[in-house]
């Protein structure tokens, strides 16, 4: 079924006579974006590695620097505790990797994701202390331990917890606490990541010059000021992985870490990325290879075995373990496609039993524990509305929650029925929790009473379209100018575009089954290939000759040195839906008298309503479609 399609309102004429030296359709995409003063499009679009924020801004971050100092320079043990997801491992490793420039021995504990779960637990900090370990820095978890934080107080650990989560209950007194979401921090950005502020603990590190020339011991002009910059690809990864927004600091992060991937030290990441298929010298990497390609592999070890393989990788310094970790990844990755695809058609079988229920709980003592986050995700862009997704236990049943498209905070959801859970962390559109298996069904009830309280504004499949194309759109130097506003992610999604009235010249059901559609179409004089992957049940409702309107994503596609635009499809529709479905910004601008009327309206006979309708019809020459 087609989509609703949101067109973004059209960039005012003042905002474009103020960026003469903009193409429109670029001049509109910021618009859209938000971004319409010289400030804010110069800022946008040529990011500056200077222009990250100092990271002693962060309230505690002196006192942890020195006290990591004290710790070097006493020669004391040191211990990462990081989260299993790409986000942590991608943290571990920028402080792993830190801390080996500076010739200092760190070690690190990674939780099973099975036998522990998330985040920090007393048993694994009683070993800890039984290694003799005085100071531990978690990376990406730690704000809501509080029970952790009393141990190490009264076992002499220093716990430093730089972490990027909500504070759901009461804050853990540690010896410091590094996180942007704090309510009580000044830190100016609160949507880096937890690989983000690994990295501004490290650059911070790195920002004592004497500590370092004297650790290191070089001379003075052998100091690195800007060493931290090689770990911005591992940055990139974890902040990409982690579904942030790539508006703020973010996105300075991604695009210089984009750069530095290209030349990247590590050589377990160049041997993941060539395994990958990736020529790293020659293919673009932009955020999507690492949305699709680098971060899924890194997050696979942790959800079938454990995160220690894709860490060790990352931090990999022989050539012949790089390869065989990587292969080993490579491995696991494989089983991982798999057994998601088997899971995401069992829930949808359950999901399909719940009917219209506002959100879903979905449960199995067959799904594995460290892929019901994917299915959460999947199930969510289905269905339109929240979903979530456990692995039923005998005892404790665990899993994840995603909301999808839905203006849902499921975080406070869970807080409010909290009565019914052991415990659960996250974010406004993504969570994780663990509850009773004898309390589930009564979990998912008080979800529901909830969710009756707090309406679930999912409403009907819409595409959100940023602007549409013009023949003079359809170009390779248009295109160009586009790919100013990568780095891609949240907040600044890809553009999706509209050409509106395009002439079907050509169509095929292709690919190994036929599921695909290859679509050929002409806007004035220019054509345009399309190519709509599993979209070939489109293809009888399409006739030569006829006038679509479609949506898509543009692409070049390159062969034999030669390059053409194209249009990776979303969403097609037929001449006689069009009117009924595009709806732009201004037609949901309706006044209060209107809805009234609308009521009066409704109201009407079946036989008024009927005879409204052929005047209609009888005047647009069409069918009104319901």
């Amino acid at each position: 079924m087609s989509k609703e399609w949101q067109i973004q309102p059209a960039v005012p004429k003042e905002i474009l006579e103020q960026f003469p030296e903009l193409r429109s359709l670029v001049t509109q995409l910021l618009y859209s974006r938000g971004i319409d003063s010289q400030d804010r499009v110069e800022w946008f679009l040529n990011p500056d590695y200077h222009n990250l924020y100092d990271p002693f801004l962060f309230t505690d971050m002196g006192i942890a620097v020195d006290r990591i100092w004290e710790a070097i320079e006493n020669k004391e043990k040191i211990l990462v505790y990081a989260d299993y997801d790409a986000d942590a491992v991608t943290a571990n490793a920028v402080l792993q990797q830190t801390f080996r420039y500076l010739g200092v021995d760190v070690a690190s504990y990674i939780p099973d994701r099975f036998a522990e779960g998330y985040g920090l637990n007393l048993e694994a900090f009683q070993k800890i202390k039984d290694q003799g370990v005085n100071l531990v820095i978690t990376v990406d978890c730690g704000t809501n331990s509080v029970d952790v934080a009393e141990f190490c107080a009264a076992n002499e650990i220093d716990l430093i917890i730089t972490d990027h989560h909500e504070i759901t209950g009461a804050t853990p007194e540690s010896f410091a606490l590094i996180n942007p979401k704090n309510p009580e921090e000044v830190y100016p950005d609160d949507q880096i990541t937890g690989v983000g502020v690994s990295y501004k603990l490290a650059k911070a590190l790195l920002m004592q010059a004497e500590k370092v020339i004297e650790q290191k011991q070089i001379e003075p002009e052998d100091y690195q000021p800007e060493w931290d910059k090689w770990l911005l690809d591992l940055v990139a990864i974890g902040t990409v992985a982690d579904c942030h927004s790539l508006m703020g600091e973010n996105r300075i992060l991604v695009k210089f870490g984009l750069k530095v991937m290209q030349k990247t030290k590590w050589l377990g990441l160049r041997q993941l990325i060539e395994n990958a298929g990736i020529d790293i010298l020659k293919d673009n990497i932009d955020s999507q290879t690492i949305g699709f390609t680098i971060a899924p592999r890194i997050n696979a070890a942790g959800r079938l075995e454990h995160a220690d393989v894709a860490l060790a990788l990352l931090v990999a310094t022989d050539f012949a373990e790089a390869i065989t970790l990587a292969n080993r990844l490579e491995d696991i990755n494989r089983r991982r496609r798999d057994l998601t695809n088997r899971i995401v058609s069992e829930a949808r079988e359950q999901a399909e039993l719940l009917g219209d229920r506002k959100v879903l709980l979905l449960h199995s003592d067959e799904w594995a524990k460290g892929l019901v986050g994917i299915v959460a995700g999947r199930i969510a862009d289905l269905y339109n509305k929240p979903a979530i997704v456990l692995e039923r236990g005998d005892t404790e049943s665990t899993g994840s929650a995603r909301v999808g498209t839905s203006n849902f905070d499921i975080v406070e959801c869970l807080k409010a029925v909290q009565e019914h859970l052991v415990k659960f962390g996250g974010h406004k559109q993504a969570a994780g929790l663990t509850a009773k298996t004898s309390e589930l069904e009564a979990l998912y009830g008080a979800i529901l009473r909830y969710a009756d309280a707090h309406p679930v504004e999912s409403g009907p499949a819409v595409l959100n379209i940023d602007a549409e194309l013009t023949e003079n759109d359809l170009t390779l130097p248009a295109y160009e100018d586009v790919l100013l506003l990568e780095p891609y992610g949240a907040g600044n999604t890809r553009p999706i575009f509209a050409i509106n009235n395009a002439k079907v010249e050509g169509f095929k059901a292709v690919g190994q089954t036929q599921q695909h559609l290859q679509l050929k179409i002409v806007i004035g004089d220019t054509t345009i290939d399309c190519i709509g992957f599993s979209m070939a049940y489109l293809a009888p409702r399409l006739d030569f000759g006829a006038k679509i309107s479609v949506a898509g994503e543009l692409m070049v596609d390159t062969w034999q040195g030669i390059k053409k635009l194209k249009m990776r499809l979303i969403d097609v529709h037929f001449e006689q839906e069009k009117e009924a479905q595009i709806v732009t910004e201004a037609d949901k601008e309706i006044t209060e008298a209107e809805k009234e009327l609308q009521v009066v309206a409704q109201n009407l006979s079946n036989t008024a309503a009927e005879i409204n309708k052929e005047i209609i019809n009888q005047t647009n020459g069409e069918t009104t479609s319901n």
